[in-house]
């Protein structure tokens, strides 16, 4: 009597894009295991994130080859610049040549005491 063994060459199975998407779904599950879901389809693990990689780095590939475009910013229009100055307190007092005081206070226009204090210091 002889030993007989019959081998039967294995064909490797292929999943659909459609499968692959759904069992990475399923294992991206927070509520199951990537190992566990896996065993359930009958596959390795490793054939599970080897999908997985393949997916993220098509991701990757279809953002980083989008060309650049502007996007339209609407800004707001910029402020006026204010014109009138801001109160300040307080008195200047200058003395001039010849004993002429001269006191002003914050505020005052400046072109006319520029005028005062030319016409006193050519007196």
């Amino acid at each position: 009597m002889t030993n007989s063994h019959i081998v039967v060459a294995g064909t490797r199975r292929s999943w659909s894009p459609e499968q692959k998407r759904a069992i990475l779904a399923e294992a991206d599950d927070p509520a199951t295991t990537a190992s566990a879901v896996a065993r359930r389809h009958g596959l390795h693990s490793s054939l599970l994130f080897r999908w997985r990689r393949a997916v993220l780095a098509e991701q990757q590939a279809r953002t980083a080859s989008a060309s650049p475009t502007f996007v339209p910013l609407a800004l707001p229009p910029p402020a006026a610049a204010a014109t009138e100055r801001p109160a300040e307190s307080g008195v200047v007092e200058i003395e001039l040549a010849g004993g002429h005081r001269l006191r002003a206070e914050a505020g005052a226009d400046l072109a006319l005491l520029q005028g005062v204090i030319a016409a006193l210091l050519h007196r």
